[in-house]
């Protein structure tokens, strides 16, 4: 019988073959030229997938498959920032950690299926660097030094993404900038959601920590 420790990795591999066939079902257009066919990582925003129609007027047939797995992929990261931020001594970096962490999955699944998608994103961007800050403390205090760094290039590509408004020179890179931050930011939640709930870790933290359980 599978581990309840893999539920939430597993809806997240999960959402991955929905994501391939909402790309696959795209119909094409991009924010700079309406007339292209199919969906391109480089030129298409995550909410493109998401819209009754694509940029290019068609029927957009991807936004089902684009639901489920954005369902999937949100539900599966709350759930481990739900978890770390209990793995670790409570604290105002664990607490904000699970507000800010599950703030920000409930706020971006919302942003790309309901018309009020530029102030959620705003919202869910805000929401998420708290979130990540909060894990780079309680990264630091428990010396793990990779994943620290991992975290500080998903900040630092959010900045990235942030800063590529209209108008800036940064906006021709938007699209996979906003892809390479879903995929990382979620490899990182991941790897930091098996090292706090790995049986050796739980039992250190008790040892060092004995009022934290």
């Amino acid at each position: 019988m599978m581990s309840k420790r893999y539920i939430p990795i597993l809806a997240l591999l999960l959402s991955v073959p929905f994501w391939f066939l909402a790309a696959l079902n795209y119909p094409g257009g991009t924010s700079w030229d309406t007339t292209t066919h199919g969906f391109s990582l480089a030129s298409n925003y995550v909410s493109s997938l998401f819209q009754p129609l694509a940029l290019n007027g068609m029927v957009n047939t991807a936004r089902f498959f684009a639901f489920i797995a954005m369902l999937l992929y949100a539900a599966g990261v709350s759930v481990m920032f739900w978890v770390i931020s209990s793995s670790y001594p409570k604290s105002a970096a664990s607490k904000t950690v699970q507000i800010f962490g599950v703030g920000s999955m409930v706020y971006t699944f919302i942003a790309v299926t309901t018309p009020m998608h530029n102030l959620l994103v705003v919202i869910a961007a805000i929401f998420l660097a708290v979130a990540c800050a909060g894990m780079l403390v309680l990264l630091h205090q428990d010396s793990k030094h990779k994943l620290l760094l991992f975290g500080i290039f998903n900040l630092l590509l959010l900045a990235v993404l942030s800063a590529t408004t209209k108008g800036n020179l940064l906006v021709g890179i938007g699209p996979a900038c906003e892809w390479i931050l879903f995929l990382c930011g979620a490899l990182w939640v991941m790897l930091v959601y098996f090292g706090a709930t790995a049986p050796h870790a739980s039992a250190r933290r008790t040892r060092e920590n004995p009022r934290a359980t």
